[in-house]
């Protein structure tokens, strides 16, 4: 079993090597094909992968249209049965790939692995984000893409990352292969550490505001599919949701974490939301 690990990047200069070496340092244990797909740098981000290319497989840096379109490369050049995707502030944990093959050999019938994320912010752990529940993926996103493994079979089935979503294409990928009906499988172990100070995760009120109606677009498009009865879960739980990525998400990056779960407590007493575990352990 070959596994493919690809790495957007683009101006990575303080982050690129750490999560470059949290993907070599497995490849003594397990068979894997690594990718690097860079989007032009202007900084020294290309000097560093050089460094290193005796252990990547695939080293691509041109202009591109985003880290989605980075990703659309890379997948169309893997040749791994299993693809997993690492952005260049994020990095894996030891072992992780060799789980993932174990998990993967032992379910041969699985299509996609999804599992914990570690959380930092600023180079602080900030919290474990746990998976919500699968049923709510229609409604918004309840996985982390660093910690997702796909099989290549199953982006040949739904095809790849829709560039029209800025920020939230990994969200439509994976509610396209939960709503084709593929099989996932989770694995009760932190994969991954992921970056709170990327793209997904900006508190800026724009990108906030490009995240929700994103969100909403693709969620309404799952909502046209299941029928009409939906439509009204999907709107309640939406406004709920603003409500937590206006006031819970600053809360979690800001305040230190005793006030944190303070805030986190007082919003799910006053605000009844289906999908408030969705959050992790904060």
């Amino acid at each position: 079993m070959k596994i493919s690990i690809i790495t957007p990047s683009f101006n990575s200069e303080r982050t690129i090597e750490k999560t470059i070496l949290s993907v070599i340092c497995q490849k003594n244990n397990s068979s894997i094909e690594y990718i690097i797909i860079d989007g032009g740098s202007t900084d020294s981000t290309c000097e560093i992968i050089k460094r290193y290319l005796d252990r990547i497989d695939l080293f691509i840096s041109e202009p591109d249209a985003g880290p989605y379109d980075a990703m659309n490369k890379g997948v169309r050049r893997a040749t791994g049965d299993i693809i997993g995707i690492i952005n260049s502030d994020d990095w894996y944990h030891e072992n992780a790939i060799k789980i993932v093959e174990t998990e993967f050999s032992k379910n041969p019938d699985i299509d996609i692995i999804y599992a914990p994320v570690d959380n930092y912010f600023s180079g602080n752990y900030i919290a474990t984000f746990i998976p919500g529940s699968l049923n709510k993926l229609s409604i918004r996103f309840t996985l982390n893409h660093p910690s997702c493994f796909i099989k290549k079979t199953a982006y040949n089935l739904v095809g790849l990352y829709d560039l029209k979503y800025k920020i939230t294409a990994d969200y439509d990928l994976i509610l396209r292969l939960y709503l084709s009906n593929l099989k996932f499988h989770f694995v009760n172990t932190s994969l991954a550490a992921y970056s709170l100070n990327g793209m997904s995760s900006s508190t800026k009120p724009w990108d906030r505001a490009r995240l929700i109606r994103e969100s909403w677009l693709i969620s309404n498009k799952a909502a046209l599919k299941l029928g009409g009865s939906f439509k009204q879960q999907q709107i309640k739980a939406y406004i709920i949701w603003i409500f937590h990525e206006l006031f819970a998400i600053p809360a979690r990056y800001f305040l230190k974490p005793p006030l944190a779960r303070k805030a986190k407590q007082l919003l799910n007493k006053y605000i009844k939301s289906p999908i408030s575990d969705e959050y992790g352990k904060w």
